[in-house]
């Protein structure tokens, strides 16, 4: 099965995200991650097994548990390859503390030990919003794009609570990914 371990959002995020679509001109070609997916992706593990995903959630579950919950912010818009052409736009994220990023190493850790492929690039938290698969005109690409960076500033700085840590099975269907969740690890409320 294809597995990444996330954090999911909360359910009005998730809609106040997908108000930033706009009418996509016919010279690109995008797709819109679907409202019930958006997250931020901790770590793809690709295709594994149903067992060793359960090894990695015991392993992981052990670390998480004693996290407290933490804050993240809404910033703003950017693209994945910078200097290319663009594949994915994205909304990034601030925080408040190291929360996150020490999570994300101490996980990093135990991937590690598993031998689960490490990161060849640094964990730069964010949310998908969408990708990109063609772009006949960049003009109009970057006018889409600042449309929505305009539209993403009243998003900027609104902040959420994230209080667990969710692995996913993702099934690849004609419609787009369908996104399950098998487990969920609470962090500590204190």
């Amino acid at each position: 099965m294809r597995a990444f371990l996330a954090i999911d959002l909360p359910m009005e995020l998730k809609k106040k995200l997908w108000e930033l679509k706009e009418e996509v001109p016919p010279q690109i070609k995008i797709k819109w991650v679907e409202l019930p997916n958006f997250h931020i992706t901790l770590k793809f593990f690709g295709n594994i097994s149903e067992s060793f995903l359960e090894k990695i959630f015991k392993e992981s579950e052990n670390i998480i548990k004693n996290y407290q919950f933490f804050q993240l912010m809404l910033d703003q818009l950017g693209f994945f390859p910078k200097k290319k052409i663009p594949r994915v736009v994205w909304i990034g994220l601030k925080t408040q503390d190291e929360t996150l990023f020490d999570l994300q190493k101490a996980l990093q850790k135990i991937f590690k030990k598993l031998k689960i492929n490490s990161e060849k690039e640094e964990f730069h938290p964010h949310i998908t919003l969408f990708r990109v698969k063609s772009i006949e005109n960049l003009e109009s690409f970057k006018d889409y794009f600042e449309k929505i960076s305009k539209k993403t500033e009243s998003l900027k700085g609104l902040n959420f609570q994230v209080k667990e840590l969710v692995f996913f099975k993702s099934t690849l269907l004609p419609t787009g990914p369908l996104y399950e969740p098998l487990y969920k690890i609470p962090l500590k409320n204190v």
